[in-house]
């Protein structure tokens, strides 16, 4: 999917993460496309969508999840190759 941004929010464990899904979803109108387990405790879900709305969930599920969470991290790629726009739509990719 060319022109889309993607992002992504990791966190340690479930609830941060659904809680920050949560946020995104309503906040904005992003496409989350995947929650994953990569391991170590460390749960992370992809999103798509135009720049500004992708930018301004990730904030908010980073925020989110920050209030459940001692570990957060997020990226945002304005225009990811095509490597990184795959892990957006299966991050299973990843591998655990």
């Amino acid at each position: 999917m060319r022109n889309t941004a993607v992002g992504f929010v990791e966190a340690e464990g479930f609830t941060p993460i659904f809680d920050a899904v949560d946020a995104m979803v309503k906040a904005t109108e992003v496409e989350v496309t995947k929650v994953v387990r990569l391991g170590g405790g460390i749960i992370a879900v992809a999103v798509r969508g135009d720049l500004a709305t992708v930018e301004e969930a990730v904030d908010i599920g980073e925020e989110t999840a920050r209030a459940k969470s001692r570990s957060v991290r997020s990226i945002v790629f304005a225009s990811p190759c095509d490597a990184v726009s795959a892990l957006a739509a299966d991050p299973q990719l990843v591998g655990n």
